[in-house]
């Protein structure tokens, strides 16, 4: 018990930190509403800008950003088009992709992003290639952050070190410990899936 109070004292002190770190900085804009500019389209994904919407149609492959980043708090808001619509946010991931037919990233972390609160549910974590790590969902917090397919949902992402916070519409759902890759891509998956996106802002930490 006492363990676990002082790892959840920890991870209190590690968010308060990123709120001061994040307070003073000028958020960078990752989709600017207009176009892809930023990004590149990897593996044939089915990527589209249309009324300030970014939307995936469906298909797989994935969505690179250009830059790559270390440290940051990252914010985007999605919906899903359809009931049970698939895909998936990559965090510090490598430029390279798996030769196979879905052609999705080989060395990175994904959030999970698919309507579902079971099986592999919404805001967990995956590795797509990269060192194992630690991590832990709250279940019970994930279904009181749940908004059915229509409504838009609030991703806040923090990666700090070798830890990541996965907050879903105002809930800490999943923490992340031991995270081996310190720098890399956002991506976003296609996983035949329909899904918008209307916001994506990075605050990076020093």
């Amino acid at each position: 018990m006492k363990g676990t109070l002082i790892g959840l004292l920890l991870v209190s002190s590690a968010l308060s930190g990123f709120q001061t770190e994040k307070s003073d900085k000028t958020a960078i804009e990752l989709f600017n509403g207009r176009n892809l500019e930023g990004w590149e389209i990897v593996n044939g994904g089915r990527f589209s800008v249309d009324e300030g919407v970014l939307k995936i149609n469906r298909g797989t492959g994935w969505l690179r950003s250009t830059d790559t980043f270390g440290d940051f708090v990252l914010t985007m808001e999605f919906r899903f088009s359809e009931t049970g619509a698939n895909s998936g946010i990559f965090i510090r991931t490598g430029s390279t992709s798996a030769d196979d037919s879905n052609g999705w990233p080989n060395n990175g972390y994904q959030v999970q992003c698919m309507d579902t609160l079971t099986g592999t549910p919404l805001a967990h974590m995956i590795p797509y290639g990269a060192p194992p790590f630690e991590h832990h969902s709250d279940l019970e917090a994930l279904k009181r952050a749940y908004k059915p397919a229509g409504e838009w949902h609030t991703y806040e992402i923090k990666a700090y070190g070798e830890r990541l916070w996965v907050t879903l519409n105002g809930e800490l759902i999943t923490t992340a410990t031991s995270i081996k890759n310190l720098t890399g891509h956002i991506g976003i998956q296609g996983e035949l899936g329909l899904l918008e996106f209307r916001k994506i802002e990075l605050f990076e930490i020093s």
